[in-house]
C-alpha cells in the first residue's frame, strides 16, 4: 500500500467508527443473504468452494469496526502499562462495546435474582416523575416475548425429529436441544431482569437537572444547565439528525421500545456523561427520549431553566 493511501484508509477507519455495532450487525445479514443467493445461483460445481466463505464473510464487517477502533485500544493499552495495572491489559483491548455487553449481561442477571426475590426497586429521586410505561409498548412487548421463549422449546422438541440427517446429524440432535433450551432461558433471564430494572418506568425532573433511567439500559443526569433545548419530535431520529445536522454518533436513544418523541438538545460545551448499554457515553449533541406526555416534559424542562 502507498503512502497516498493511508488518508483514505484513515478516512475509511473514522467512518467505521462513526457506525454502531448494530450497524454492523445489518451489515452482516446482508452478506449472509447475498452469500446464499449467489451460492442458490451459481453452478454445483462452485457451491462447494463457497461453502467455507459462507460463515465467514459476515464477520468482516465487525473486524473492520475493531480494526477501526484500534488506536483508542492502544491508548487504554499504554495507560494501563504506565498504571501498572496488569489485569486490565488484555481487556483494554477488547471493544468497550464488549464489555458493556457483559456489564449488561451481569445486571440483567442481577435484576433476574432481585425479580425471583421480589425485592423492590429503590425509590426514585424527588420531583416531577414523566412514565413512559402508561401509554408505551413495553409492556405489551414482554408478554410477546415471554410467549415466544415459552413456545419455543416445545417447538423445536416437535421440529427437531423432523428434519433430514442431511442437515441435522441424528446423533447430534440433543446437542441442539441443548443450545436451543439454553438460548430460551438465558432470554426469560434477560426480559424478566430488564422489567424488574425498568421499575416503575419513568425519568424524574429535579431542580438540577433530569434523572434520566431506562432499567439496567440508560441511565444518568443531564443538568439543566446542560441542556439548549427540549422539543417534539414526530419523524425518524435518523431524518431528524439529518435535518437539524447532527452526526448519529453523537445521539443517544433512551427508550424502553417506543420510538422516540421527544429530543433534548445538549450545549456544544456540555460534559453529560451518560451510561448506554454498559458503556459511558460522552460529547453528545442530542437525546432522545420517549416518554407519555411529552408536551409537558417540554415545558417542565423549559420552565425550570427559566428559573
Amino acid at each position: 500500500m502507498t503512502a497516498a493511501a493511508f488518508p483514505q484508509v484513515a478516512q475509511m477507519a473514522q467512518r467505521l467508527r462513526t457506525h454502531s455495532w448494530r450497524d454492523m450487525a445489518k451489515c452482516a445479514w446482508l452478506i449472509l443473504l447475498s452469500m446464499l443467493l449467489l451460492k442458490w445461483l451459481l453452478p454445483a460445481g462452485l457451491r462447494d468452494g463457497m461453502r467455507p466463505l459462507i460463515p465467514v464473510a459476515p464477520l468482516l464487517p465487525f473486524i473492520a469496526k475493531d480494526l477501526s477502533h484500534w488506536p483508542d485500544a492502544l491508548a487504554r493499552l499504554r495507560a494501563a502499562i504506565a498504571n501498572r495495572a496488569w489485569a486490565s491489559m488484555l481487556q483494554a483491548c477488547w471493544p468497550p462495546e464488549l464489555i458493556g455487553l457483559l456489564r449488561l449481561d451481569a445486571a440483567l442477571r442481577h435484576g433476574f435474582v432481585q425479580w425471583l426475590r421480589r425485592r423492590p426497586q429503590p425509590a426514585p429521586p424527588a420531583g416531577q416523575a414523566f412514565s413512559y410505561l402508561e401509554r408505551g409498548a413495553y409492556r405489551t412487548g414482554i408478554v410477546i416475548a415471554l410467549m415466544a421463549a415459552l413456545f419455543e422449546l416445545p417447538l423445536d422438541a416437535a421440529l427437531l425429529p423432523l428434519l433430514p440427517p442431511t442437515l441435522v446429524d441424528p446423533h447430534k440432535v440433543h446437542v441442539l436441544h441443548a443450545v436451543l433450551a439454553i438460548g430460551v432461558l438465558w432470554t426469560l433471564v434477560w426480559v424478566l431482569g430488564d422489567r424488574w430494572h425498568i421499575g416503575r418506568g419513568c425519568h424524574v425532573l429535579t431542580a438540577d437537572g433530569l434523572e434520566l433511567r431506562v432499567g439496567a439500559r440508560t441511565g444518568g443526569t443531564i443538568p439543566l444547565a446542560a441542556i439548549a433545548d427540549c422539543r417534539r419530535i414526530d419523524v425518524e431520529t435518523h431524518t431528524w439528525c439529518r435535518r437539524e445536522g447532527i452526526e448519529r454518533h453523537r445521539t443517544l436513544a433512551a427508550s424502553p421500545l417506543d420510538k422516540p418523541n421527544t429530543a433534548l438538545m445538549l450545549k456544544p460545551d456540555s460534559r453529560v456523561r451518560l451510561t448506554h448499554l454498559g458503556v459511558e457515553r460522552t460529547g453528545l449533541a442530542c437525546v432522545f427520549l420517549y416518554v407519555d406526555q411529552p408536551d409537558r416534559l417540554i415545558r417542565a424542562v423549559r420552565s425550570e431553566r427559566q428559573q
